[in-house]
């Protein structure tokens, strides 16, 4: 992938020969020639200095922003197209994954299991984390922990961002898109020097397209407006000190993707498993509201690209964001320097956004973000960086500090429901329902209430403090061998005030029945009788009265509020040892082999705790998840440095792995809540290949093969616990890791045919995924034993072409783009929860695009 900025530089001297036929021309032409069948030295800086990426003992992978710009990556999740064991999902939730390690829901109290850096400037929130590719120099993506030398503490890896410093002299570019479904994209950079110290780069961007996904409740969705501006200046204050500052503003006006459900389980909590009946069903005997309400947007029954989630749905994804950042590099002397990064966030979220429901366009069960959410950090770190004996030791040491306060009002709402006198007796005795016994057309009098909780509304602070001491060297105990070791101290400190208000189910009662056909049946659960018949559907009128009587989002009046507030501290020690060992030269003599290393890793990542808001019960501690990476990887150049190889071999052990799951409170109210699993195993390999065949051709290959397997994972079964309270511990230990593939491949193939009216390039990249996993509960599991389909995303393979072009000037481009070529249909986010809900809630990615681009540089 690295490559691609050079060989075109290369391969634009050589179309000298085309316009020049002097002898000194060919001559030059000649000497850049044979540099073209080489692959240029890629410098990573994943030990926080500049090394030759096949000499860095460490899996990472570099790519250029011309690199971005020849494949058409646009944003942070289409890296995960081309980079092994990577997985980026934009759906309702942005969620980043490394070899199966990832966070799965975009709630405030969860850290990233993937840190994110833009200029070195740590980026806590995952729906920040998603960049577009905007004026970006190059990302490094490092898999496995990177404990030891970057700012906050991962189990999973990082992204790092480098933006395009202010150049010396004037200049910029300016590019326009245009392409289907209404796209239009504009981005510019200017470089505006004011003195030769003082240096100043300004770069906007505009990205809008209409959604893809039409709903006829709502409007068209996955729609794509975004505005964004970075201005960076650099001072020159002396020739040992430099100044860098960036600063970003970002508007997001978009809408989220609507999805579909499919049935998966009719014995599930809120289908069958307890008798309840919801708005429209007017039989007991033969329930059938809740599943025709998630038919209704099944995806085998709607036209293509199609939804129906009905027009109470929330897709809009606002949010504003602020970013400052302030790098100071002072060279103390030859061999020492101290940096300093200062960084600032705070980003808006605007409410409301919908996170969740039972999938169909009734609102039966709605799990919503309410009004804005705040997420304010600030971080410092201070690095000291250099060498000793004569460059045999290097090393970089420092302190990591950040302060952030996250803020979020959250609603979970269900409807007034209903249940046949027979059914309520038997889940009295603590059983689960049987519907047989229900004669035709249901009991009477009918019951009407609150048999799940209408409305808990939750406002949720968090302040968190992290500080962390590192210190990482690295003995060159000869020019062969080297010996790398770290380590990092870590405090987290989380303060957390949980305000907890429920449905006054005595005021409900009141409300519905001054309707003379409702009679309180008891107040304190909010039941009523109906008085009439089955036939009349008594839940809707009931909802209806309810809704009449009060408006907005909470569909009900609220009791008092309960506060519950929890301070902890997590402390952990984190520490890595690494040898590589470099191919001397001579034993590579005569053979193909231009260059070799191996090394040997063994690291520890560790992510902090939180506090768990779970319903009316308050606050719960999840403990931090740590995780040990043993890793093993070569890194060889053959063929005259035009074969890269690349391969590195895992095996990490998790404890404590935080996971997102699906339980009822003491009200047996349905939540979202998060345990740790007790161990958990991740085995796997990655390959990376680059390959020049020939001075116009480019081959890019990478696979990468994760196997997932839970040691120890107890979870409670809910449906037990929601009928009789009983307690039944399971063990779900077979299960797989949802989200990430456990494979993954990609093929990129770029040719540059050299004319006499410029360059012609056209570049093919395939991709694959495998089918992925993606139950929420064990009732999801057991799905799979019968009919695995209904709860995995099937494996899918994208195919983007682009053919582009570049006069002889090397400052006009014009580029012809589609992606997804073929059309394929693919899932990018899915939620399966088989023991409660009963659906499978799937979001379609992007179908074909297509669109053209200019590109001109002054």
């Amino acid at each position: 992938m690295a490559m691609d900025h050079v060989s075109r530089g290369v391969l634009l001297g050589l179309a000298v020969t085309v316009f020049s036929s002097s002898p000194h021309a060919a001559e030059v032409v000649g000497e850049k020639r044979s540099l073209s069948s080489a692959l240029e030295e890629v410098l990573v800086t994943a030990r926080k200095r500049a090394e030759n990426i096949q000499e860095t003992p460490v899996a990472v992978t570099a790519i250029s922003g011309d690199d971005l710009r020849a494949q058409g990556i646009l944003s942070t999740s289409e890296l995960s197209k081309s980079v092994p064991s990577l997985q980026i999902n934009d759906s309702t939730a942005p969620q980043i994954f490394i070899r199966g390690i990832g966070q799965r829901a975009p709630m405030a109290r969860f850290d990233p299991s993937v840190s994110v850096y833009l200029d070195g400037i740590f980026i806590p929130r995952p729906d920040g984390q998603l960049l577009d590719t905007i004026d970006i120099e190059s990302v490094q993506v490092l898999r496995g922990p990177q404990g030891t030398l970057f700012g906050k503490n991962n189990t999973g890896g990082a992204l790092v961002f480098t933006l395009i410093k202010p150049g010396e002299e004037p200049g910029g570019y300016v590019e326009g898109a245009l392409g289907n479904y209404g796209e239009q994209r504009v981005r510019a950079a200017l470089d505006m020097p004011v003195s030769d110290e003082f240096l100043t780069r300004l770069a906007l961007a505009s990205h809008r397209r209409d959604g893809f996904l039409r709903d006829p409740s709502s409007s068209n969705n996955q729609s794509v407006d975004r505005l964004s501006a970075i201005f960076q200046t650099r001072w020159l204050a002396s020739d040992a000190i430099t100044l860098d500052t960036m600063t970003f503003l970002g508007k997001t006006r978009e809408r989220f993707p609507s999805y579909h459900c499919s049935v998966i389980n009719e014995d599930a909590l809120f289908i069958n498993g307890l008798g309840i009946l919801w708005p429209g069903d007017t039989d007991p005997s033969n329930p059938s509201a809740y599943q025709d309400n998630c038919k209704a947007n099944d995806r085998d029954s709607l036209p293509d690209l199609v939804t129906n989630q009905g027009p109470t749905q929330h897709q809009i994804k606002h949010q504003d964001t602020l970013m400052f950042g302030a790098t100071l590099n002072w060279e103390l002397n030859e061999n020492h320097s101290l940096k300093t990064i200062l960084g600032y966030r705070d980003a808006i979220k605007k409410g409301p956004q919908q996170t969740a429901d039972e999938g169909g366009p009734e609102p039966f069960l709605r799990g919503i973000v309410l009004d804005d959410a705040d997420q304010e950090s600030l971080t410092l770190e201070l690095q000291l960086n250099g060498q000793f004996f004569d460059g045999a030791v290097e090393y970089a040491t420092g302190v990591f500090w950040q302060d952030e306060f996250k803020s979020e009002r959250y609603l979970l709402s269900s409807p007034l429901v209903g249940i046949d006198a027979i059914n309520l007796a038997q889940l009295a005795a603590g059983r689960v329902p049987d519907a047989s016994l229900i004669p035709p057309g249901g009991s009477a009098p009918p019951i009407v209430g609150a048999l799940v909780p209408l409305d808990t509304l939750q406002d949720f602070d968090i302040d968190g403090e992290t500080l962390a001491i590192f210190t990482q060297a690295t003995w060159h105990i000869n020019e062969h061998f080297e010996l790398t070791l770290g380590g990092r101290y870590t405090e987290e400190d989380r303060q957390s005030e949980l305000i907890t208000r429920t449905s006054d189910l005595a005021a409900v009662t009141d409300i519905v029945s001054a309707d003379p056909r409702f009679l309180t049946l008891d107040p304190a659960m909010g039941l009523l009788t109906y008085l009439g018949v089955w036939a009349e559907d008594p839940i809707s009128l009931a909802n209806n009265i309810l809704k009449a009587s009060v408006s907005g989002e909470v569909g009900s009046p609220l009791g008092a509020p309960v506060r519950d507030y929890m301070d902890s501290t997590f402390k952990e020690f984190t520490p890595m040892a690494s040898g590589s060992w470099l191919v001397p030269d001579a034993w590579l003599d005569g053979s193909f082999i231009s260059s070799g290393m191996a090394y040997a890793t063994l690291s520890n990542g560790f992510k902090s705790g939180f506090h768990e808001p779970s319903g009316v019960d308050g606050l719960l501690v999840v403990e931090p998840e740590s995780l040990e990476n043993r890793e093993i990887g070569f890194k060889v150049d053959a063929l005259e440095h035009s074969l890269r190889v690349n391969v590195a071999l895992y095996s990490m052990t998790f404890e404590n792995m935080q996971l997102i799951t699906v339980g009822l409170d003491s009200a047996n109210s349905l939540v979202v809540t998060s345990q740790n699993a007790g161990k958990s195993m991740i085995e796997g390999g990655e390959i990376e290949i680059l390959w020049l065949p020939s001075p116009e051709m480019l081959v890019s290959l990478t696979y990468s093969n994760n196997n997932y397997k839970f040691l120890e994972f107890d979870d409670v079964a809910l449906t037990p616990l929601a009928v009789s309270g009983e307690k039944v511990v399971l063990d779900r230990s077979d299960e797989e890791f949802a989200v990430s593939p456990r494979q993954s491949a990609s093929l990129g193939v770029q040719y540059t045919i050299v004319s006499d009216i410029g360059l012609i390039v056209p570049r093919f990249d395939l991709s694959y995924k495998g089918e992925t996993y993606m139950g929420f509960d064990d009732g999801s599991w057991e799905v799979t034993k019968t009919n695995p389909g209904a709860v995995y995303a099937d494996d899918y393979i994208l195919l983007d072409a682009r053919l582009s072009w570049t006069n002889i000037n090397d400052d006009l481009s014009i580029a012809a783009y589609v992606k997804n070529l073929t059309d394929e249909r693919y899932d990018i986010g899915a939620v399966a929860t088989g023991e409660s809900l009963g659906t499978f809630a799937r979001v379609l990615g992007e179908p074909r695009f297509y669109g053209v681009e200019v590109r001109k540089t002054f």
